[in-house]
């Protein structure tokens, strides 16, 4: 709460009073996870590769699925994918 406070410019007290709801995720504890975040499942190792693809020139993905840099699962790797994409929408035809 204080980072997002500073960075918003206020005090984590206020930044309290606007918030409506937070979640946290155990990871490591969900069954259906086994401790990963993200993960390729068997036949669907070109997918993020698919997934970079526009659909009829509306339709554009990111997201740390979608990164094809080498850092698949991660925040640099959602952080890049929104730049191919907007790379994308902004160089269509």
């Amino acid at each position: 709460m204080r980072d997002l406070a500073e960075i918003f410019g206020m005090t984590a007290a206020r930044l309290k009073t606007l918030l409506v709801e937070s979640l946290a995720h155990d990871w490591t504890a969900d069954p259906f996870s086994r401790g990963a975040y993200s993960y390729v499942p068997v036949g669907a190792i070109n997918a993020s590769e698919e997934m970079t693809q526009p659909v009829e020139d509306t339709l554009y993905f990111a997201g740390e699925h979608t990164d094809t840099t080498g850092h698949w699962g991660t925040v640099q790797g959602a952080m890049r994918s929104s730049l191919r994409a907007a790379t994308q929408l902004l160089e269509r035809p």
